[in-house]
């Protein structure tokens, strides 16, 4: 389990890492609850908040008191919880907390899953750019929805090892900054060797779009990440490509269910999600350090069935 505290040049040392630098973003610990429950967390630097997935209790509130506590020793300004509805509502139940976004069927398609967040900065509360959030959610509900034939000339296809340095490349190219090191080439082939389904699309033998589905394994549903298309490629419908193809290959898998976290303020993937008959859930204000800030995340869901 990693340290409880972190120095400040640490902090700026990992927020200042290229998606190529291999380093941990984060350190694993554990919070332990009344009864000797302890729960598994995670102390995000990159993203300055502690996240914990799926915690193994039903004692929600115990849970939040214990967070903030943690967060607190650890300086971190967010908390962000991935739940099932028990845990949501002990969590909720207390001021600190709120639901910020409803994922149904989370969990193998079955139960919903719950986005749960809390503050511990008043600044970190509010939106990056409350502005472009109106204008670009404007723009969403005028052309999202209908979805159009994929423009694509180019079909996609799984992605294989060798593959690993064209997405690496793409996506290093495309982000300053990124919360994994899916610039790293051996990132990505161990990713891919271990059974995460990616997509590309070649032109002139190069890679110049790719998306993946991040496996939930253990609650059964994905989320849709890692889209990247090479500037002079975009337009073409690569992305609405990849996305599609990329839920054919988890429905094979048996997975009811998938989401994403996009970029509140960039509206062409929030449009890209909208016509593949992804629906909004909700938004995770200043949740994920992407280029150079903290970026407002729309959560999008969708049964695939």
């Amino acid at each position: 389990m990693g340290t409880l505290t972190s120095p400040l040049n640490e902090l700026q040392h990992i927020q200042a890492l290229s998606p190529a630098d291999p380093a941990p973003r984060g350190r694993p610990f554990a919070v332990e609850l009344p009864g000797g429950e302890r729960c598994h967390v995670i102390n995000d630097l990159y993203s300055d908040r502690v996240r914990c997935d799926h915690p193994k209790t039903e004692d929600g509130h115990s849970l939040g008191a214990a967070l903030l506590r943690m967060a607190a020793r650890l300086g971190r300004e967010r908390i962000v919880v991935f739940a099932d509805q028990g845990v949501s509502e002990g969590l909720t139940a207390r001021d600190d907390y709120s639901v910020e976004a409803v994922i149904p069927g989370y969990y193998e398609g079955a139960r919903d899953g719950f986005v749960v967040g809390a503050w511990l900065s008043t600044a970190r509360q509010a939106p990056r750019d409350a502005e472009a959030l109106i204008e670009v959610d404007k723009i969403i509900e005028a052309r999202g929805g209908a979805r159009p034939s994929p423009l694509s000339l180019d079909p996609t296809r799984p992605a294989r090892l060798s593959d690993a340095p064209g997405i690496a490349g793409l996506i290093e190219q495309t982000f300053d900054r990124y919360p994994t090191p899916s610039g790293c080439p051996e990132y990505i082939a161990k990713d891919i060797a271990s059974g995460t389904p990616y997509r590309v699309v070649e032109a002139g033998g190069e890679i110049v779009s790719c998306a993946s589905a991040d496996l939930d394994r253990a609650a059964k549903t994905a989320e849709l990440t890692d889209c990247a298309t090479r500037p002079d490629q975009r337009g073409k419908g690569h992305m609405r490509a990849l996305l599609d193809g990329l839920m054919g290959d988890l429905k094979v898998r048996g997975y009811p269910t998938a989401f994403t976290l996009a970029r509140a303020t960039e509206p062409g993937i929030n449009i890209a999600f909208s016509r593949l008959g992804f629906d909004y859930r909700g938004r995770m204000i200043r949740s994920c350090r992407i280029g150079e800030g903290l970026e407002d995340m729309n959560v999008w869901s969708r049964h695939l069935s």
